[in-house]
């Protein structure tokens, strides 16, 4: 094997965990042989049939995913516990079709020693795919539906709520992907349910966010994130009546432990917008949804 060569697919491999499969030597004229004598020499390390690894690469989490998806060839695409990994869910990473590799194919040829092999209709569309780590992978909004069945109601529940939180998804990526897949889809009318309960318009910061507004959509309606400009200052308020000059601000974890300028900044924040007329009532993690109701409904009594 020449250095040039060697090189190239050293190249390509870095791109994929320090892997790489026998196609893709193949189309970079490294035949049969070579790869065979450089096994022998320690050069390369082979993991199968058609995947091979260079020496000293650091091993991943993600390595057996990746050789499944190399060996299957190109028009694979890993999916679901694979998938649940690859993007770091923390629910649906495991629990996969006997803890093996899981791919999603659209041809009948596909055959992959050690992994398990969904089989679709069509090929899926560039919305539902994304490339990590040199294949394609399922899109988090694909991969979360593709998991409703397996998750239940709390789990899904969750773990939508957490990629919405977290800007890996939104509402209506999540409703395409569903779209797209069977009507007859394990989980599929929960999923319908949660996502008619979010509205766009609610995106949250945090998960202590997500519960504060889910329990004050009981009272009279509320901005989420109203801007205001007091004295010549911005200030983002988590939840507004504008009109009464009523807002609820969500004081997570991240309050306690924040830095002394954050501290002044935020008494500051208080300071002005109560200067201004603003009632403010302060939501935290070890209230009830009831409570955290009644704090900002005796502010809207008062108006």
């Amino acid at each position: 094997m020449e250095k040039g060569t060697l090189f190239a697919l050293s190249r390509l491999a870095a791109g994929q965990c320090g892997l790489f499969s026998a196609a893709q030597a193949y189309a970079l004229g490294i035949g049969h042989a070579s790869l065979y004598r450089a096994v022998q020499s320690g050069r390369l390390v082979r993991l199968g049939r058609s995947v091979y690894r260079f020496p000293g690469v650091p091993v991943t989490e993600w390595d057996e995913c990746i050789a499944a998806a190399l060996a299957a060839g190109p028009g694979a695409v890993l999916s679901h516990s694979s998938a649940a990994l690859i993007h770091r869910f923390e629910y649906g990473a495991k629990g996969g079709v006997d803890s093996q590799a899981e791919l999603t194919v659209f041809r009948r040829q596909h055959k992959v020693s050690g992994a398990f092999v969904h089989r679709v209709a069509l090929p899926l569309r560039p919305e539902d795919e994304v490339s990590r780590f040199g294949v394609k992978v399922t899109s988090p909004a694909r991969t979360l539906v593709d998991l409703v069945g397996r998750l239940g109601p709390a789990l899904t529940a969750k773990l939508l709520d957490e990629g919405l939180v977290k800007r890996r998804w939104s509402v209506k990526a999540v409703e395409s992907a569903l779209l797209r897949r069977p009507c007859n889809l394990a989980g599929r009318r929960h999923l319908v349910t949660l996502l008619a309960d979010r509205g766009e318009s609610s995106t949250a910061d945090s998960m202590l966010e997500v519960r504060a507004f889910r329990a004050l959509r009981l009272l009279p309606r509320f901005e989420v994130h109203h801007v205001v400009e007091v004295d010549g200052r911005i200030y983002v308020l988590d939840a507004a009546w504008p009109a009464q000059r009523v807002a609820a601000e969500v004081d997570g974890r991240a309050h306690r432990v924040t830095s002394r300028e954050a501290f002044d900044r935020d008494r500051r924040k208080i300071n002005a917008l109560g200067a201004a007329g603003w009632k403010l009532a302060h939501l935290t993690s070890v209230m009830s949804d009831k409570e955290m109701r009644d704090a900002v409904r005796k502010l809207l009594a008062l108006c």
